[in-house]
């Protein structure tokens, strides 16, 4: 029995924030940040739109498409930005959803790698026969902990959610085979403040260290070799080879880090997935957005093997290879 997505969607607030834009509040332009990033813009979530918000209709979505979710047996909400310290912004969807009283219902924080970590999750409760049905949402207001005057960081994020629902399925198709881990290396990409180190203050909200700090050389050189790594491991664990793959979604976090990894893994730009220059990096909703919009445009087709990649805070990364 494996885990088969049977339905996708994603969710992108309306505000759209240009490079042209930052110009005006930031040292620095456009080309500057297309050249190092790839990004020309992003989506900006409204200040009363929360986490929870935003996945609601994310999930609405979903329903649309004609997903059945009130009967579920997990939801699992990726998320560093939940919607309050507790309760998990998953419990949130089950009661804005009707979702039944005996489903499992939790967050994962697992930063950029969560959709991953949310999808092997759900594969496992699913193929250890204790869920048939499982809901899961990558959903992040990375604005939020964004530090606006630090043009390192403020460049590079956006806000988003993507969502999938997933059933047992018997017909071969799915997810075939994962790799997750971490490394602990915290202090490379990490917001200091809000937690119990540092609860929040007066004094540490001035100093911005309620906000994302990230070595972005080090977080570079470490994503391009941890990519190599799970990805080379997944298409072992599925006994397949790179040139049997049809598509690799990652990570959307930097075009020089994905065609780094397309330089390593001696593969043609074209096999990747790109769509950072639209919605910069969602963090954990990344994936599941590129992977949304590559379904839905047509860039998967019945019989492909797609593999998604991701790596974050933590250090975490993993990778999901689905049969379609």
């Amino acid at each position: 029995m494996k885990a088969s997505i049977k339905y996708l969607s994603s969710y992108l607030p309306e505000k759209v924030v240009t490079n042209y834009d930052l110009e005006k509040t930031l040292d620095t332009n456009n080309d500057w940040i297309v050249t190092r990033t790839g990004i020309e813009e992003r989506r900006i979530a409204d200040k009363d739109e929360s986490t929870a918000d935003m996945a609601v209709k994310a999930v609405k979505k979903l329903k649309e498409k004609g997903a059945v979710i009130e009967d579920a047996d997990a939801v699992i909400v990726a998320t560093s930005t939940k919607s309050y310290t507790f309760p998990s912004t998953a419990g949130l969807i089950q009661k804005a959803f009707n979702i039944k009283n005996s489903c499992l219902s939790f967050d994962i924080s697992a930063a950029c790698s969560g959709y991953i970590y949310a999808l092997n999750t759900a594969a496992s409760l699913i193929e250890s026969g204790e869920c048939k049905k499982v809901l899961i949402i990558a959903a992040e207001k990375c604005s939020d902990i964004l530090n606006w005057e630090d043009r390192s960081t403020a460049i590079l994020f956006g806000d988003g959610v993507s969502s999938a629902l997933l059933e047992a399925s018997d017909d071969g198709k799915g997810i075939i085979a994962t790799d997750i881990g971490s490394e602990s290396n915290p202090d490379i990409l990490i917001v200091k403040g809000g937690g119990s180190v540092s609860p929040i203050t007066e004094e540490n909200v001035l100093d911005k260290t309620n906000t994302i700090y990230m070595e972005g050389t080090e977080v570079f050189k470490k994503a391009v070799k941890t990519f190599d790594h799970t990805i080379n491991k997944t298409i072992q664990n599925a006994n397949l080879q790179l040139k049997d793959l049809s598509l690799i979604i990652t990570h959307q976090a930097n075009t020089r880090i994905m065609n780094a990894v397309a330089k390593s893994l001696s593969l043609t730009d074209d096999k990747f997935y790109v769509n950072i220059q639209k919605y910069g990096n969602t963090s954990a909703a990344s994936v599941g957005i590129a992977f949304t919009e590559a379904f839905e445009n047509g860039a998967i087709k019945e019989g492909d093997y797609v593999l998604l990649t991701a790596f974050g805070a933590g250090l975490t990364w993993g990778s999901a290879l689905i049969k379609f």
